[in-house]
């Protein structure tokens, strides 16, 4: 979306929805001559309608965007072993 490189990092599910509105404005706003403007489908519109709720919820901070990494979800299963037997290597 023409961003430069200090622009803040947005959670994947903000930045797909900003993406998908601006897919949904080429489609709909006549760009370039040779290629036709044409209105939304039905599924198209839902899917806009979906984009604009999760940035509005991201905007309000109604909703945590926070994506747990591999790194993450590795880390909570180790801690979730600690049990008898984690961190021991037989030798």
């Amino acid at each position: 979306m023409g961003r430069d490189e200090s622009s803040p990092v947005l959670p994947p599910r903000v930045k797909a929805a900003f993406d998908y509105l601006h897919h949904a404005r080429m489609v709909t706003e006549q760009v370039d001559a040779s290629v036709p403007m044409r209105p939304l489908s039905a599924l198209e519109k839902s899917v806009e309608a979906a984009a604009l709720r999760v940035l509005q919820q991201y905007l309000l901070g109604e909703m945590e965007f926070v994506e747990t990494t591999e790194e993450v979800r590795e880390e909570k299963r180790g801690d979730e072993g600690t049990g008898e037997g984690a961190g021991v290597v037989n030798a």
